[in-house]
């Protein structure tokens, strides 16, 4: 009979039905009060619904009666972590890792409790065993991966978020981050194939066939219109929010260049190239009599009128934009735009001539570290440029040597991408 009574609460608490599991749990612990079974699983429910004192004297009074299973030890130090007793949560995980060694979770939560109490080595080789036990489970990839940030490790940060990734069971997961995963743990022909798929359901997507071109590691001259619209069509609404949480350092690096120029306030004709919502129009405008903001994408433009810090916004192509009009400008300001293009010298000649004779020129790239070429198109579907290569497109455009620093221009994964900030006069 009391079988019977246990095995229903224990299916009602699986349900999430708790009111009812607790009762048949008490009743079950005042008839049998030998039954550490009942108290267990009583203490348990009471630790998921908050009351952890009664929970950790109920899970105590069942290991006095029986000690012999893991679960139960894990389950004592999940009490004990919860109530901040962190060395005796310590010791319960490690009585139910000796118990059953291959305890997935018991070994994760054994490493954030080192990983909590400073002991980093400790939990790092409890994440990587947890990650060979299941490595289809994600949790360990994770937790490894933010550890390893927090050490400055990026390259191993990224190979363990990507397992992480692909491991998530996460049924909206972006065909883009997930083919990058494959490709950071050396698996190209299944993001390859990932790509060739989805352009057989959506024959012709840009954002496909452009993230086809970079897994395969074409080169292209430039991402296709196509795709930079529908991009930036697509993350308009949230655009503002993802880049606060890349930490998007833009606006930041912008106001710092201009301070280091020394432009004087209100007295410019300045225009802000691929200016998205306007985050850093709102730099600009400190220094600008006009300014004139450009995009590609009609509701990223939206966006930034409601910023109310143009004087103009053009929906155009950059190229075809410096093309078609005669206006000289004093400040142009072109920040994360040029990651979409590999090619820089048509971009260039076409600034110079629509900047007047002295007029300064500020943008960022994402660096190539190698100037054994001059750019190449990254598996996140960005160009990165070497320093030399953008210097010598300056002066062949007619601009001043230029002033260029390093600089973490935006974060992925909680790592920083590294970029260069660059200012140039026009040869007057």
């Amino acid at each position: 009979m009391a079988d019977d009574l246990m095995d229903r609460a224990m299916r009602l608490h699986l349900a999430g039905r708790h009111a009812e599991s607790e009762a048949l749990y008490r009743q079950i612990a005042a008839h049998h009060p030998d039954s550490a079974k009942a108290k267990h699983y009583l203490g348990f429910l009471l630790q998921q619904t908050g009351r952890l004192e009664e929970a950790l004297e109920l899970i105590e009074a069942s290991l006095l009666h029986d000690n012999s299973h893991s679960e139960w030890h894990y389950n004592h130090g999940i009490v004990l972590d919860r109530m901040g007793r962190c060395d005796e949560a310590i010791a319960a995980f490690e009585h139910s890792l000796k118990l059953a060694p291959g305890n997935y979770f018991c070994k994760t939560s054994l490493g954030a409790l080192f990983e909590k109490t400073g002991k980093i080595d400790r939990a790092e080789e409890l994440y990587r065993e947890a990650s060979q036990i299941d490595p289809h489970c994600p949790d360990a990839h994770y937790l490894l991966a933010a550890l390893l940030v927090a050490q400055g490790r990026f390259p191993e940060a990224r190979h363990f978020n990507s397992l992480g990734l692909i491991a998530d069971p996460a049924s909206d997961k972006s065909k883009i981050k997930l083919g990058i995963a494959y490709c950071e743990v050396g698996e190209k022909d299944r993001a390859i194939a990932l790509m060739e798929n989805w352009l057989l359901e959506e024959p012709g997507n840009p954002v496909a066939s452009h993230m086809l071109a970079a897994f395969r590691g074409d080169l292209p001259e430039r991402c296709s219109e196509r795709y930079v619209e529908a991009a930036f069509d697509r993350f308009a609404a949230q655009f503002d929010s993802i880049l606060t949480r890349l930490e998007y350092a833009g606006p930041r690096l912008l106001r710092e260049q201009l301070q280091r120029l020394g432009l004087a306030r209100n007295s410019l004709k300045a225009l802000d190239l691929g200016c998205g919502t306007g985050l850093n129009g709102q730099i600009l405008k400190s220094v600008a009599l006009t300014l004139t903001g450009v995009d590609i994408s009609q509701a990223m433009l939206d966006a930034a009128g409601k910023r109310q810090c143009y004087d103009f916004l053009v929906k155009s192509e950059i190229c075809e934009f410096l093309g078609d009009g005669k206006d000289r400008y004093d400040l142009v300001a072109c920040m994360d735009t040029l990651i979409y293009f590999g090619n820089l010298e048509p971009v260039f000649s076409g600034i110079s001539a629509r900047l007047a004779p002295g007029g300064q020129f500020v943008f960022t790239t994402e660096k190539l570290a190698s100037d054994s070429k001059s750019y190449e198109l990254g598996i996140t579907g960005r160009y990165r440029h070497s320093e030399v290569h953008v210097a010598r497109l300056l002066d062949e455009a007619g601009f001043d040597p230029p002033h260029a620093g390093n600089a973490a221009i935006r974060k992925e994964s909680g790592q920083p991408v590294e970029g260069q900030l660059f200012s140039a006069r026009k040869r007057r």
